[in-house]
């Protein structure tokens, strides 16, 4: 070797090199990978080998190794043994303890009953706090048990009983709401998002029991107002969803006369300002896909507040308005469709959720048309949601949402077929929806890149649409003498727009009326018509024909490459 070449680094010749950092590092690789091994035995199920094990197996009289057991069947045995078990266990104590506080005493007062349930509730919470490191997930149940058998003695205090502790309804719900504040604040302070919704049920439950003179509306409006509070601080989407769903759900059941008490099924006698709670807890919900970090949640709770939102607002709108608004202005409908529209804006404003922007146009627009439905008779009602749905096919290309112009396109084709089932015909109703989709048809295509529609589809099936709506329309509209001379006027303002805007689709509209008014003339003027305006129908018809055959054929000609020349 070069004297000039260095060491290799292994060489314990080399430079910089010392020889007790090699029987360092040694131990340490060793002890890493005694450590390595002894959580693998852990993990498989082995025990650790003794020093007889050791010159057992080294000298080769160990017998085979027994067949450890899985860890997926030690999992879930610790699993159903430690966890499961305790459960059900202070499941079933909490359920046996309840009852016992429920039953009377014969020669006791009636607090003896509720004093059980105290003691029970007093134990549990002692037993969670003193099992609280060693056996956390007991300790969690105890804990739960604890909140429920404090609330169910508070509860017998007036309700449930014959001869009750406390004798005022406002004194009983004022304990109650008291105990449920003390709760809350210590699931608050634990950071449990589980017991935190335990208690939140519970004060639905309150509220429930609390109906009249508008305190359940008022509990409710709270109770969503601490959920909302607590979802936006601690991040508890979960809890923040469910709290939605029960919220609208009593609110329903209170608009009913609470059913799932076994109530028959009817409607509540007053309003009560029901739609202003209804309003508030809304607001206060919608606010939770606005918070800091609302752009991380996930698409699924994302569409899943927006159809708890869209679908509870509508829903309780509706009733209300069948209920109390029959023979008024539909000014519910209105504010609620007003309200979801503002929500889709804000919603596309703060993140950009297309399905949740998507969900909220589409229920916004729904009562819009209930609405219109309700304050314009027919036929007038069709011309207004005609242009309403140009409305929406703007606020979709606005949003970027082919979800919006599919269910647009649906409701359109919908309305107008009840349009023609029902309604009696209008031609300035039929020349609206065909206004409206030759208008929208030139919407989508303006805006086609912007909602990414690589497809003609959409915007052909408006102009298919609008080629039937007119001719259609002027036949409502024109006196008989005067339809095909109508129809072949439309077919010339097809070619001029084709020449206009460069689109051939309006030369296939043109094409299209002028078929159909060849088959009108020879079908029912040839047959219907007096013999003037039969005369005039055939003449208009000949020439514009004749003009038309001309035109294609110096446009043949111009499109034609000029011939080579001869030799």
């Amino acid at each position: 070797m070069d004297p000039d070449t260095p060491l290799p680094p292994e060489s314990p010749r080399a430079p910089g090199v010392d020889v007790t950092g090699h029987a360092s590092d040694a131990a340490e690789a060793a002890r890493l990978l005694e450590a390595r091994l002894v959580r693998l035995e852990n993990y498989i199920g082995f025990r650790r080998l003794t020093a007889e094990d050791v010159d057992a197996i080294l000298s080769g009289v160990a017998g085979a190794a027994p067949a450890p057991r899985t860890a997926i069947e030690g999992e879930l045995e610790h699993e159903m043994g430690e966890f499961w078990l305790a459960r059900v266990g202070v499941l079933a104590l909490s359920v046996g303890l309840a009852f016992l506080t429920a039953f009377p005493f014969p020669g006791l007062p009636a607090i003896a009953s509720c004093l059980v349930g105290y003691a029970a509730a007093a134990l549990f919470f002692f037993g969670a706090h003193r099992w609280r490191q060693t056996l956390p997930d007991t300790a969690r149940i105890l804990f739960a048990g604890a909140l429920f058998l404090g609330y169910f003695a508070t509860l017998r205090l007036h309700f449930f009983s014959a001869h009750p502790v406390i004798a005022s309804a406002w004194v009983g719900i004022g304990a109650l709401v008291a105990l449920l504040a003390v709760e809350l604040r210590l699931t608050v302070r634990r950071r449990s998002e589980g017991m935190t919704a335990l208690v939140f049920v519970l004060g639905l439950a309150t509220a429930v029991m609390a109906d009249g003179d508008g305190l359940q509306l008022t509990l409710m409006t709270v109770l969503a107002a601490g959920a909302t509070a607590l979802a936006w601080r601690f991040g508890w989407q979960w809890f923040g969803l469910g709290a939605m769903a029960a919220t609208y759900f009593l609110h329903l059941d209170w608009l009913l006369s609470h059913p799932i008490l076994g109530h028959t099924w009817r409607g509540v006698a007053e309003p009560q300002r029901n739609l202003l709670a209804l309003a508030v807890c809304s607001v206060a919900f919608a606010a939770l896909g606005c918070r800091p970090g609302a752009t991380s949640d996930h698409v699924a709770v994302r569409v899943f507040r927006a159809l708890t939102i869209g679908g509870g607002v509508m829903l309780v709108t509706l009733i209300n308005a069948q209920l109390f608004h029959r023979a008024q202005a539909p000014w519910p409908e209105l504010l609620a469709a007003a309200g979801l529209l503002l929500a889709a804006i804000v919603y596309w404003q703060n993140h950009q959720s297309v399905y949740a922007t998507s969900l909220y146009s589409c229920v916004g627009n729904l009562l819009l048309t209930v609405a219109i439905f309700r304050l314009f008779p027919a036929p007038g009602c069709y011309n207004w949601l005609a242009w309403q749905s140009l409305l929406v096919a703007v606020t979709a290309v606005w949003f970027r949402s082919k979800i919006i112009v599919v269910a647009n396109l649906a409701i359109f084709a919908g309305i107008y077929f009840a349009y023609l089932a029902l309604g009696p015909k209008s031609g300035p109703v039929n020349l609206s929806f065909a206004a409206v989709a030759l208008l929208t048809a030139r919407v989508l295509n303006w805006q086609k890149d912007r909602l990414a529609l690589r497809t003609e589809l959409m915007r052909n099936l408006y102009l298919g649409a609008a080629s039937v709506f007119i001719p259609y329309g002027l036949y409502h509209t024109v006196p008989p003498g005067w339809v095909s001379v109508s129809w072949l006027a439309a077919a010339g303002l097809y070619f001029g727009a084709s020449a206009l805007l460069r689109s051939k689709k309006y030369r296939w509209m043109g094409i299209g009326t002028i078929w159909a008014t060849i088959a009108y003339v020879f079908i029912v003027d040839l047959a219907r018509l007096e013999p003037a305006y039969r005369i005039m129908s055939f003449l208009v018809l000949g020439v514009v024909l004749l003009g038309m055959s001309i035109g294609y054929a110096r446009r043949r000609r111009r499109e034609q490459p000029p011939a080579a020349p001869e030799n």
